[in-house]
């Protein structure tokens, strides 16, 4: 519980800003926080609407809960007692809540708001989990209901009390049912990697088609055939020649006796 004397300010409720933004400073701003000024003037607490219905710790990071500041009643100095609020505020089972009935023996008592001339305010996380032995836990996907059965006679009243005639009571439902959470998918499996195709022996055939050979003609191939052409005429005229003669001689031989 944190006191107005351990800041050194005054009892105004200017105060109550300057310690919120001194708080977010602190925090960080890592989720949302929420300010309840738990009092008889506080519209949430109006029948006609769902102020008094919190939504908590949605769409926060992993580890990031959201927090609710639950501020007391303060009053100026010189207010007269019978004029200020005080309130106990309990943690409560749903059918407590509907009925304004504090029934279970033992309650769970989220804060106590007595000194009515201080300003005093009570921090609640709501995480599911608690450093402190005996301190309070929220799970994921249920509600949490505070009422004050508190009276303006009675601090100490269960029943009825200011959640009857002022309905002065809240739930706060925490974030989120496991049901209601995205499903992470599964992680995929690493496929290795395919094997490499086999490997086959390509055969190149390599077709040779073989050209006719083009003998060249050198010029001494057409020579030697003239030569050839050439002796042949030589021989067919040497040949006529021959028998020109053998003819004159022959005529020579049977002319020579008719001329004796």
């Amino acid at each position: 519980m944190v006191t107005l004397t351990s800041f050194g300010l005054r009892h105004t409720p200017w105060t109550v800003i300057v310690l919120v933004f001194f708080m977010e400073s602190a925090m960080g701003n890592f989720a949302k926080s929420f300010y309840i000024h738990w009092n008889t003037t506080n519209s949430i607490f109006r029948i006609d609407n769902t102020d008094h219905v919190f939504d908590l710790n949605k769409g926060n990071a992993q580890f990031e809960y959201d927090q609710v500041n639950i501020i007391c009643p303060v009053y100026t100095p010189g207010t007269y007692e019978e004029d200020t609020e005080k309130y106990i505020i309990y943690n409560v089972s749903k059918e407590e809540y509907d009925t304004c009935r504090i029934t279970n023996p033992n309650p769970r008592i989220i804060a106590i708001c007595d000194k009515p001339h201080k300003l005093m305010f009570f921090t609640i996380t709501f995480r599911p989990f608690t450093p402190q032995p005996g301190g309070l836990e929220f799970l994921p996907g249920k509600d949490y209901y505070f009422i004050s059965t508190s009276s303006k006679d009675d601090l100490h009243r269960r029943i009825g009390g200011r959640c009857l005639t002022n309905n002065m009571k809240l739930v706060f439902r925490v974030c989120c049912k496991p049901e209601d959470q995205s499903p992470v998918p599964p992680p995929q499996p690493t496929l290795p990697p395919p094997p490499p195709p086999p490997t086959t022996s390509t055969t190149t055939t390599t077709t040779t088609t073989s050209k006719p050979v083009t003998k060249k003609t050198h010029k001494y191939d057409k020579a030697e055939n003239e030569v050839i052409k050439s002796e042949e005429l030589s021989h067919s005229r040497g040949a006529a020649l021959a028998s020109s003669l053998a003819l004159a001689l022959a005529a020579s031989a049977v002319l020579a006796p008719l001329a004796r």
